[in-house]
């Protein structure tokens, strides 16, 4: 007979023989959350006369040169992309379905213990914006992340 206490991570966490497929569930529900919030947060935006879009670079770094030491940097800082801004909100929340599994497979990836490869940022003053990573950004701020790792490119 199981104790409360093993009856109760039994039942959230499984036997860990399928750490993989409970993490995919946790991050489908999580992603539908985050999902149906960007929805809601560009509808509530156009009706109110708002932009609620990601930021968009408007110059092109002078020298693409990207660093090979890795920092980390407040998610707060980094306020736009270098070309997804249709994909995500202002927020870095997934607007589109075709995200759907890649997102999981990031958050999932994530809750298992498997470490991701650092974004690649460029730095535009105090801001930065997204080159690569604009999925493991979002999940980062689904997650509750205040800072990740990044390359910065200059």
């Amino acid at each position: 007979m199981l104790t409360n206490l093993q009856a109760t991570t039994f039942g959230q966490y499984g036997n860990g023989k399928d750490k993989h497929a409970n993490a995919r569930q946790v991050a489908s529900k999580l992603f539908d959350k985050m999902h149906s919030r960007g929805v809601r947060n560009q509808v509530l935006a156009k009706l109110a006369g708002k932009a609620n879009k990601l930021q968009t670079l408007s110059r092109r770094p002078a020298a693409s040169r990207r660093t090979t030491k890795t920092v980390v940097v407040p998610l707060a800082k980094i306020v736009g992309t270098e070309g997804r801004s249709d994909d995500f909100d202002a927020k870095f929340n997934p607007l589109k379905r075709h995200n759907r599994e890649r997102w999981i497979g990031i958050v999932a990836a994530r809750q298992t213990g498997v470490t991701l490869p650092a974004v690649d940022l460029v730095r535009d003053g105090n801001k930065y914006f997204v080159r690569d990573g604009h999925h493991r950004i979002s999940a980062a701020k689904a997650m509750g992340q205040l800072e990740i790792e990044a390359r910065i490119i200059n």
